[in-house]
């Protein structure tokens, strides 16, 4: 045992001393980490058209014609569901907001300027202000924003009902049709809104007097509340790409530790190690638990880095542990085959980027897993790359189970076991 420990503090010596392998395995890592993380959440990339849920309980013709308005406009995306289905389609996020339109909504349309107003509940998305707010004003004005701005200003009112009623009194007669109730309903529009501006002037003199008839009425009311989201995916960008510099890293660590063996083949210093009195296994042993040593510095400091720094914060802690101890097992041992396939630096070297640049580009390392096509999710199980990536995000944003989190991790304990066996054996055979 003593053997294997010292090999293995030898060669982790090695790696942070050589620059160009500290900076593959540490510093590019952490660069890929954050340069992409930002430009992943730096965006809002919402949809186009606003998503809503519409609930109508009341279902007459007036409710009717209000939910159709709403479809008919350009920018939405209305789904006509039950309340129940509207309410979790928010919680969820597919949906920005839920527009209940309650019983009694068309019964209170049917009258004007008294009575309480039509009524609409809408439930919100808090965290989508934005969209919320033209979600607001697309509601008032379905529901009547030029009348309601009339008569919320009575003395405005009064000056374009005036003007209106003075251009029929100037229209030739006959020249429109019913012009002489035209006229009369207009004059007796005037007469009201003035007396609508006097009570407003001796309410605000006195503070005494009663509500004008439309006080407080208004086309259509809107009584809001929030529901909040039920959090789907990651939080920010940089859950997902941490994990993918994290596996830069260990790809650096792993080719780095099988060059290194293929050089001191090639140089024969493997021949005068295995000359000394510890044994073959004790060799291939230190080298693997150096590599696994390596392969958990670089996934604890960059995952300390992104949790302290760009809020990467795992779901299950535990689980992240299980990941960070599990995931070198599986890529020691591809780090022994890649190491056996090569006689030189060179052949090593061409051999493991030559696999493990497809496997990083087929399994989430280079464009997440999430938003591939279906057909390169099937084929991105034969990666390994594929289980590392999908143990880390399970810890992390996907909130895993133990049960779930068992497959990722039972798949690289298996990859790893099986290929240091593989390399081990091609090693010994060739040393032999």
């Amino acid at each position: 045992m003593a053997a294997v420990l010292a090999i293995a503090l030898k060669d982790l010596k090695l790696l942070f001393r050589v620059r160009a392998a500290f900076f593959f395995t540490m510093v590019w890592p952490l660069l890929v980490a954050v340069v992409f993380g930002s430009l992943f959440g730096g965006g809002n990339r919402g949809p186009s058209r606003i998503a809503i849920a519409v609930t109508d309980e009341d279902r007459t013709t007036a409710s009717k014609a209000f939910v159709d308005g709403l479809a008919a406009r350009e920018g939405f995306d209305v789904l006509r569901t039950a309340d129940a289905e509207a309410r979790d389609l928010v919680r969820r996020g597919q949906r920005v907001g839920a527009v209940l339109v309650p019983k009694g909504f068309g019964a209170a349309s049917q009258h004007l300027f008294y009575g309480e107003s039509p009524k609409v509940e809408l439930r919100i998305d808090p965290a989508r202000q934005a969209e919320t707010s033209m979600l607001q004003g697309f509601l008032l004005e379905q529901g009547g924003r030029r009348m309601q701005s009339m008569f919320n200003d009575p003395a405005g009112g009064v000056v374009m009902v005036a003007g209106m009623l003075a251009d029929v009194q100037k229209a030739p007669a006959g020249s429109i049709a019913g012009q002489g109730s035209l006229q009369n309903m207009l004059g007796s529009l005037d007469a009201f809104l003035a007396e609508q501006k006097r009570a407003e002037a001796t309410t605000a003199a006195a503070g005494t007097k009663p509500k004008a008839a439309t006080a407080g009425w208004q086309p259509l009311e809107i009584a809001v509340s929030s529901i909040e989201r039920q959090r789907e995916g990651p939080a920010n960008g940089y859950q997902i790409t941490f994990p993918q510099g994290m596996q830069w890293g260990i790809l650096g660590c792993m080719m780095s530790f099988a060059v290194s063996l293929a050089v001191e083949r090639s140089r024969g210093t493997l021949t005068r190690l295995l000359m000394s009195p510890a044994p073959s296994w004790a060799l291939l042993a230190g080298k693997g638990l150096a590599c696994y040593l390596a392969i958990l510095i670089v996934q604890t400091v960059l995952m300390t880095i992104g949790a302290t720094i760009f809020g990467v914060r795992p779901s299950s802690w535990l689980l992240l542990a299980l990941a960070l101890a599990i995931v070198p097992v599986g890529f020691v041992g591809l780090m022994m085959l890649v190491a056996s396939l090569g006689t030189t630096e060179q052949g090593a070297a061409g051999a493991g980027w030559a696999i493990m640049m497809p496997m990083s580009m087929i399994g989430g390392g280079m464009v997440p897993l999430a938003v591939m096509p279906a057909w390169m999710q099937s084929l991105s199980v034969i990666s390994p790359v594929r289980w590392m990536m999908l143990a880390y995000e399970g810890a992390i944003w996907r909130g895993f189970s133990i049960a779930e989190m068992a497959v990722p991790c039972a798949i690289l304990v298996t990859i790893g076991v099986v290929a240091f066996a593989l390399g081990a054996r091609r090693f010994q055979a060739t040393l032999a």
